[in-house]
């Protein structure tokens, strides 16, 4: 049967680090607890934990033995400066700190640029204890569990309200449990019998609001201890070089294993061990011992996949652990050599240009892509690039600006971008250069905030003039025919772009006799487009997608013509080519066709090609990398100071082997109602609040088989929640040059977010 005690019992918190927080003690059961379904009010300290400071641990009597060394390696993944995806443990238990930063992992909030409220108010204080606060009367939080924590079936929660209450437990949809709170702080205890390895829904809802929530714990290993008030102290969880970590517990991150990865970490103290347990997304472990510095456990075994580390402290009293990483072999890769800055730029957006039809990017795409693939022997190209919006407006926006659309707020259509963000045009402009733009999308326009600081600029729709990539293609060129200044050419195709007509001869090749309804176009505003949103066969299919298709050819054999034009101008080695798109398009996967409506892969994943040999390594470019990246890349090159808005950083390290292998998170939104990130072959969408979705795109490219929920998926599930509700809480302050990727974050993140 379910049941909920509540008692007074008081758990030491004091010492814990603003950063990380502190893992709270394993230990017995008190034995002054409460009876059960009375609400008892705690001593008269009146605090969630003790007053008492923890005392630092004298010098270790065992002196750290040295392992031998293993020649060059470098980190990729500091467990260190991640701290704040770790999850705590102690036995079998799951410990979860409100007060610390890294509770939002565990929760979920709407879109907040249309007024969504988030139920938690993060970095808190009652008292001297850190806490999480209840914005409202109802709150959630979503808890991962390991097979052996779920087995126990018991939920403990501390809590501070200002007077006597209601509390009503949801766990999992299950039975409400109600209890009657006393004034001040008082742990209860929910059991229930629906508990689950993976995710785990708990919904709180007080009778009144100002609820302080200190920690949460699951598992069969109840972390107060002692007398009343006298509860076990912990040491703090990071100290401001190593983490701590108290005998009998241990932390656990979700994360990708490089190829060929190594886990290490130095222990000051050579009494004291770290178990360390890898579990790979597919069952397999990784287990070894670190002691002393310098050793290793090998991971080898799991690379390429995403895993769950633990690890458990044992051995000495506390464990201080430093310079804990995912290591690969070599060294790290140096800062690349840098040739002159170009004295030429392109940007080039071929609109609507999905990634999966151009063959550098896909070797089995239908389109006859040669100039692609010529330009990719040269050329960095960054295989996972995402858009930051999923239809044109919102995605130039952040292509101009290098900001989420959470920051640069030009998300509905009567939305003109602020012209106060630094924009693309102006970097060049700070570079030196004439600025010249040229689009056909009747969008991307000056007088919709697309930059003002253009010599030239043009939309071809605004002004009733040829809307084909060679109408483009010919303006741009016109325009810097015979310049030996320095300038820089905006050049925006809509080729691939709704309304699709075909394009000799690559129609014939692609769809050969079709007579059909279609053969003239098909779209949003052609004369067929009321015809197009009616019943199609699958033929028809086919050949809307032989259109489509048909016009790739297209722009690269104008992509081709391009590049000839700028050798025989003498000017091609000196000029920077960066070519990408502002989205893809549906094409029946899921039923539907065009842009806009979702945030599946064909659509925000998009083509990107960097081409500049002095300055960036050719190769491709696995990491992962977003469309708010181009700006500042673009600046990197011209030698331009970024801009302290910018939320992208320069490419041209990455490109050059900084990343180090590690995977990267990309995100796009879709409104901001909805957002969905990569991390290698690992996918989610969100919808706000709600329940994500989850697909392993390895297995299902399409995003058709959401495997949320399913156990064997939790690992996956935990990796990618973790980065997207560390990256969708900030996501308006993110700058990747100071902070890192979301799902790899750099030291300075922990330390910023936790003040």
């Amino acid at each position: 049967m379910n049941s909920v005690k509540s008692y007074s019992r008081v758990v030491a918190m004091v010492g814990l680090a603003a950063v990380g927080g502190g893992l709270l003690a394993c230990g017995k059961k008190s034995e002054t607890a409460g009876p059960a379904n009375k609400p008892v009010v705690n001593g008269s300290n009146g605090s969630g934990g003790s007053a008492a400071p923890t005392k630092e641990p004298a010098q270790p009597a065992t002196p750290p033995a040295k392992a031998a060394s293993r020649g060059a390696e470098h980190p990729v993944f500091s467990l260190t400066d991640n701290r704040l995806a770790a999850h705590r443990f102690c036995g079998n238990s799951l410990v979860v700190e409100a007060g610390s930063m890294g509770f939002v992992k565990y929760v979920r909030f709407g879109n907040t640029v249309r007024g969504g409220k988030k139920a938690w108010v993060l970095g808190q204080s009652q008292g001297d204890i850190k806490v999480a606060k209840l914005s409202g009367k109802t709150a959630a939080m979503f808890l991962p569990l390991t097979a052996a924590q779920k087995g126990a079936s018991v939920l403990r929660i501390r809590t501070f309200t200002d007077a006597a209450q209601s509390i009503t437990v949801k766990v999992n949809g299950g039975k409400d449990q109600n209890l009657e709170l006393a004034a001040g702080w008082v742990t209860t205890e929910v059991k229930a019998d629906n508990f689950k390895e993976g995710e785990n829904e708990i919904i709180l809802f007080m009778g009144q609001a100002n609820a302080s929530l200190a920690w949460v714990e699951v598992g069969s290993d109840p972390i107060a201890s002692g007398e009343g008030d006298a509860a076990q102290t912990l040491a703090p969880g990071y100290d401001g070089s190593a983490l701590s970590i108290k005998s009998g517990c241990g932390m656990a991150w979700y994360a990708m294993v490089p190829d060929k990865a190594l886990l290490t970490a130095d222990l000051t103290d050579g009494s004291c061990e770290l178990a360390v347990t890898a579990t790979s997304e597919d069952g397999k472990t990784a287990t070894g011992t670190l002691k002393g510095t310098g050793a290793a456990v090998d991971l080898a075994a799991l690379s390429g996949k995403a895993a769950r580390i633990d690890i458990a402290a044992s051995g000495c009293a506390v464990a201080k652990v430093s310079k804990a990483a995912l290591v690969v072999g070599g060294d790290a890769a140096k800062a690349p050599a840098r040739g002159a800055a170009p004295k030429y730029v392109v940007l080039w957006v071929m609109d609507s240009l999905r990634a999966d039809r151009v063959r550098p990017f896909n070797p089995k795409a239908r389109p006859e892509t040669p100039n692609f693939e010529k330009l990719a022997d040269d050329s960095a190209l960054f295989m996972q690039t995402y858009v930051q919006g999923n239809e044109s407006r919102v995605s130039h926006a952040s292509i101009w600006t290098s900001l989420y659309p959470v920051k640069h707020r030009s998300i509905e259509e009567k939305e003109i971008l602020d012209l106060k963000w630094m924009s693309v045009e102006e970097v060049a402009k700070k570079a030196g250069q004439a600025t010249f733009g040229v689009s056909s999308n009747g969008y991307i326009r000056p007088k919709r905030g697309f930059g003002d600081k253009w010599d030239k600029y043009v939309n071809h729709i605004e002004k009733s003039l040829g809307l084909k990539g060679a109408d483009i293609m010919k303006q741009g060129i016109e325009w810097i025919e015979g310049k030996k200044e320095p300038w820089f050419l905006y050049m925006g195709t809509i080729d691939t772009h709704v309304t699709w007509r075909p394009k000799s001869p690559w129609i014939e090749k692609y769809a050969p006799g079709y007579t059909g309804r279609f053969a003239k176009e098909y779209g949003d505003d052609g004369a067929n487009a009321a015809a197009g949103k009616g019943e199609m066969t699958d033929a028809e299919k086919d050949y809307v997608r032989a259109l489509y298709d048909s016009n790739v050819s297209y722009q690269d054999d104008l992509l081709g013509k391009f590049i000839e034009k700028l050798k025989a101008d003498g000017i091609w080695d000196q000029t920077m080519l960066i070519i990408t798109a502002d989205h893809g398009d549906e094409q029946w996967e899921a039923g539907k066709v065009g842009h806009g409506g979702s945030v599946r892969d064909m659509l925000v994943h998009v083509p990107l090609v960097v081409h500049y040999p002095p300055m960036v390594k050719a190769g491709l470019v696995a990491e992962g990398a977003e469309s708010v990246d181009i700006v500042p890349t673009i600046a990197d090159a011209l030698g331009v100071e970024f801009d302290k808005e910018w939320q992208g950083h320069s490419l041209i390290g990455l490109a050059g082997g900084e990343g180090g292998g590690y995977p990267l998170l990309s995100v796009s939104s879709q409104y901001e109602n909805y957002h969905g990130g990569r991390l290698a072959h690992w996918k989610m969408n969100l919808g706000g609040a709600g329940a994500p979705k989850i697909f392993n795109l390895d297995a299902d490219k399409n995003e058709m088989n959401d495997i949320y929920g399913d156990a064997k998926a939790h690992i996956g599930t935990r990796l990618m929640l973790d980065a997207m509700w560390q990256y969708r809480n900030w996501n308006e302050q993110w700058r990747k040059s100071l902070w890192g990727n979301a799902a790899n974050v750099s030291a300075q993140f922990a330390n910023d977010v936790s003040k």
